[in-house]
């Protein structure tokens, strides 16, 4: 019987016009809750992680170096705006809102030290146990239920990103990147940084490219801690 995440997809639905990239993780993670809950850790981690990388940006939140994804989820839900406008008491109940969201994020720490054991997401004997299937359904049901919450309160809140307008240049490693991977662009005469004109003509490609980099790059960078441990 195949899993869905109900409230990823009620999201997705709502914002059709953003959530194409979003689609892929929920997919995967649906088809590794089904056909191999084993992996399900990986899944989830990856779209918590994506979820930091996209919803940061635009609350002006930059990466901090060495910072795990509970970290990274705190300090979203720190510059998230949680009101309900019109409501004699908007504040408290948006400081209680993030309290709710906060005690939910608490779990996300727990997540973080079982995916670091030992032949939970990589690694380990082919002959220990792994997560089964009732595991990967509430880890699923966990990052349902806390990363649907976390894009429709960015998403709906368009003037929590209206100050934080990114720039060209927030972002110079992966500008770097680009420009190494890419021929410069020639035009009567001029040249242009391949960055600079991905980023200028269309920033969704743009974003969802250097999300991708970024969290292959964090997963190197763990690996090799790891294996100098």
């Amino acid at each position: 019987m195949t899993y869905r995440l109900q409230m990823l997809h009620a999201l997705i639905e709502a914002h059709p016009d953003r959530a194409d990239r979003l689609k892929v993780h929920v997919d995967a993670l649906e088809s590794t809750i089904t056909g191999e809950p084993e992996r399900c850790l990986e899944r989830v981690r990856a779209l918590f992680e994506a979820t930091y990388h996209t919803i940061a940006p635009a609350l002006g939140l930059g990466s901090v170096a060495g910072e795990d994804f509970p970290a990274q989820n705190s300090r979203i839900i720190k510059a998230l705006d949680f009101t309900l406008d019109g409501h004699p008491e908007a504040e408290r109940i948006g400081e209680t809102i993030r309290k709710l969201v906060g005690s939910i994020n608490g779990t996300v720490s727990a997540l973080a030290e079982l995916s670091n054991i030992s032949g939970m997401r990589h690694g380990g004997s082919l002959d220990w146990r792994t997560l089964q299937r009732q595991h990967a359904v509430m880890l699923g049901g966990l990052c349902d239920t806390l990363v649907s919450f976390l894009f429709d309160a960015a998403w709906s809140r368009a003037t929590a990103a209206e100050p934080n307008t990114p720039n060209y240049g927030d972002h110079a490693d992966f500008d770097g990147y680009l420009d190494s991977e890419h021929d410069v662009v020639e035009i009567a005469g001029a040249t242009f940084e391949p960055s600079r004109v991905l980023f200028q003509l269309d920033r969704t490609i743009y974003d969802a490219v250097r999300v991708e980099w970024e969290l292959a790059r964090a997963t190197e960078e763990e690996t090799d801690e790891e294996a100098a441990a």
